[in-house]
């Protein structure tokens, strides 16, 4: 389902209204922050939000994000909800969003959690990697398996060994579907996230000068470029953005290009989406 240009363009707007407010916050409060993915990506070639994008993502090394995490939900007041395992037990995102009130962007995937269904800014953790490839592929795919389970407790993917809680089940051989229903049963939600935690931070003790998104395999960039940060415009906005954007965008995606096929044109469209009364 495509959206209609204004539906889109509102959506868009109340983006960049929420982006603000943790601008307004990091900037305030001296955390580092910077923009990710796909909205890194409109931030290079288009300085604004990719035309066809519904959501944003936002990067904060460990430290940052934690302090981030303590004191947002104060300094937002009640427009916006900071969602996270301690905030929404039910979410089955380890990391942050912060979700518009009065708003709703409810997903096929997602609808049927009792939780926070608003429209929302990704926040994702990114923790020192070690030198070693093979060390740094082995963090990711321990992590990325965990993050399976911690999704499993609130949504079954799959056709075998429970409901299929998703339109489309994923693909997973039946003794894989055992093997993560008898998980889940073992272990409580927040033990497998405490499990992640450990996996992602294992080594931010260590003098290492570069971090990563651990859940992607490639999201990787060095300190440095966070610590001496540029701004960069966004559309009416002026956010953070790593150093060399280019290099992190190199890194993450391979090949990096404007003209992007339309088959890889991908958003989220939600199956029920409601803007708040005032923007």
């Amino acid at each position: 389902m495509n959206y209609q240009e204004q539906e889109l363009q509102k959506l868009q707007e109340a983006l960049y209204v929420t982006l603000s407010e943790l601008d307004r916050i990091c900037r305030k409060h001296g955390i580092r922050y910077f923009v990710t993915g796909g909205t890194a990506v409109g931030a290079y070639f288009w300085q604004k939000i990719l035309p066809w994008d519904d959501d944003v993502d936002v990067g904060m090394m460990r430290p940052d994000y934690e302090r981030f995490a303590a004191i947002a939900q104060a300094e937002m007041g009640d427009r916006f909800f900071l969602q996270t395992p301690d905030t929404e037990p039910h979410t089955p995102f380890y990391f942050m969003k912060i979700r518009m009130n009065g708003s709703c962007f409810s997903e096929a995937t997602f609808k049927h959690i009792k939780m926070h269904q608003g429209i929302y800014v990704d926040i994702f953790p990114f923790d020192k990697i070690p030198r070693q490839r093979w060390l740094e592929r082995l963090q990711h795919e321990v992590l990325f398996f965990l993050n399976g389970l911690f999704i499993a407790k609130e949504i079954w993917q799959w056709k075998h060994c429970g409901k299929c809680d998703i339109p489309e089940p994923r693909k997973r051989g039946w003794l894989p579907c055992l093997f993560t229903r008898l998980l889940i049963t073992v272990f409580s939600k927040r033990s497998i996230y405490n499990i992640m935690y450990r996996v992602q931070t294992m080594f931010n003790g260590s003098q290492l000068d570069e971090v990563k998104n651990i859940i992607t395999k490639s999201e990787h960039l060095p300190i440095a470029d966070i610590v001496e940060a540029q701004t960069v415009a966004l559309g009416p906005l002026q956010v953070s953005a790593p150093r060399d954007l280019l290099l992190y965008l190199t890194n993450h995606y391979g090949t990096v290009r404007k003209d992007i096929p339309d088959e890889m044109k991908v958003s989220h469209r939600p199956e029920e989406l409601v803007f708040p009364e005032q923007l």
